[in-house]
């Protein structure tokens, strides 16, 4: 797998982990039956639930990659300090292949395999998942609270989101379902909508939530417009300060182009101080371009 690949393996990898946010499964709780509540206090039940925390890391990752093109395997150490840093080690077969350090303003990339690196905003990944991601969106992802892909200041009442029960699960979507119907219907209308919803798609964001802890199941990204869909699947649930975390998460990415899945273990959760930070790119090491 060349640099380019294992640049958006890791940061997708990366990313899918910071989705790790407490939840049950439903083998392990009597089943509560989702009752009609509103938006606004599905939201309420969704932040008084989130988890809070300073400091977070996972010590053991394995991620399994495959796609129409190439196949991989690869482990990652994930380390986190709110508000501040997120840093992910990539290694295979026990050699580190590449770091990669998110913070509010900046993505950088090491390769110690090919001795390069990169250095950007969160554009590339952001057009590479077809999500407006930022590092408060990926934050409120950990915190297991709700989130709008658009993080804009229309969204921030959720004011565009509608909420419903789906397999005994509260749902909140990104448009209301008798917008979406017609606009469907409509196509003319649709592409007039799309240009205020977003600047080239309409994308439809569905977060599923349990109804006895109002904590994070189920995540599907649906873009209309070009027919791609993300969705995760989480599993495997452990203990983590008193909050559950899933031990595995699953991963499918579907466009007309290519079709992804990514399966992710995990192990050794923990909320303890960490200290370092590190990402170091020698000054021989040559920039390279992914855009």
């Amino acid at each position: 797998m060349n640099v380019r690949k294992y640049f958006r393996v890791s940061l997708l990898a990366a990313v899918t982990l910071f989705v790790v946010s407490s939840c049950k499964t439903p083998s392990e709780l009597p089943r509560v039956e989702a009752r009609p509540i509103s938006t606004n206090k599905l939201l309420k039940k969704v932040e008084q639930n989130a988890f809070d925390y300073q400091f977070l890391s996972i010590k053991r990752i394995n991620c399994n990659y495959s796609s129409s093109q190439s196949k991989a395997t690869f482990k990652i150490n994930l380390k986190a300090k709110k508000d501040e840093k997120i840093l992910v080690s990539i290694s295979k077969l026990n050699i580190p292949v590449g770091r990669v350090l998110l913070t509010p303003d900046s993505v950088k990339y090491v390769n110690y395999i090919d001795r390069n690196f990169f250095v950007d905003d969160y554009t590339y990944l952001s057009s590479f998942l077809y999500i407006d991601l930022d590092f408060a969106t990926i934050q409120s992802i950990i915190a297991n609270n709700a989130f709008s892909y658009r993080n804009d200041s229309k969204n921030r009442d959720y004011r565009t989101f509608d909420s419903f029960i789906e397999d005994n699960l509260y749902v909140l979507q990104s448009e209301k379902s008798r917008k979406l119907t017609k606009l469907e219907e409509k196509e003319n209308k649709a592409e007039r909508r799309l240009k205020r919803l977003d600047d080239q798609a309409l994308i439809v964001q569905k977060m599923f939530f349990r109804p006895d802890n109002f904590t994070l199941n189920r995540l599907t990204i649906n873009d209309k417009t070009n027919s791609r869909n993300m969705k995760l699947d989480f599993d495997d649930f452990t203990k983590v300060e008193n909050k559950e975390y899933p031990g595995s998460i699953e991963m499918n990415f579907y466009s007309p182009e290519e079709e992804i899945n990514m399966k992710i273990k995990m192990s050794g959760f923990s909320t303890e101080k960490v200290s370092s930070f590190n990402i170091k790119i020698p000054e021989k090491y040559e920039e390279i371009r992914v855009n």
